[in-house]
């Protein structure tokens, strides 16, 4: 999702404007009437939410695509506004803490062998492993959720280890 980290500067009428606020602004996808799909944010402004833009009395709303360029779309082409849902990271914990189920994290069955869940926990491993993403700049949400995942599944091991240890 596009992120205004510091200042985006936009050309207006009276010179230059800045969007100091990421919080300021609603990632959406519109579809106009001519079936033309645009991405990018709508700044909200002191309105707290989408529906109170679309609803106010003014012909225009005030976007920024995804490139930085701000335009006013009149409100009579759109046929419909989707706001863009940020990445989410699963929930896997409950409130204690602890997973709901590890043998589901890793994705092996509960009587499954030490052996399988040993190589279901390398896969997994791999795939959210730091040294994976360590040569791309992510953003902030993607590199939480992955840092998260890979914790996850080593405390998901650990237990399953620990479980499977005991029955043995």
């Amino acid at each position: 999702p596009l992120r205004f980290k510091n200042l985006l500067k936009v050309a207006g009428a009276t010179g230059e404007y800045m969007f100091k606020n990421a919080e300021k602004a609603i990632e959406v996808s519109i579809r106009m009437l001519d079936q033309a799909v645009i991405r990018g944010s709508i700044h909200k402004g002191q309105s707290a939410t989408l529906e109170n833009i679309l609803s106010k009395e003014s012909p225009f709303v005030e976007f920024v695509s995804k490139d930085g360029q701000r335009k006013f779309i009149a409100k009579h082409q759109i046929a419909y506004v989707e706001p863009v849902e940020p990445l989410r990271k699963p929930v896997l914990k409950t409130p204690n803490g602890r997973f709901t189920d590890a043998f589901a994290l890793l994705g092996v069955p509960k009587n499954c062998s030490l052996e399988d869940a040993k190589a279901a926990y390398h896969a997994k491993a791999k795939l959210y492993h730091p040294d994976v993403f360590s040569g791309y700049t992510l953003p902030e949400e993607v590199s939480v959720y992955v840092s998260d995942m890979f914790k996850q599944i080593n405390t998901a091991f650990t237990e399953i280890r620990s479980e499977l240890s005991a029955t043995a």
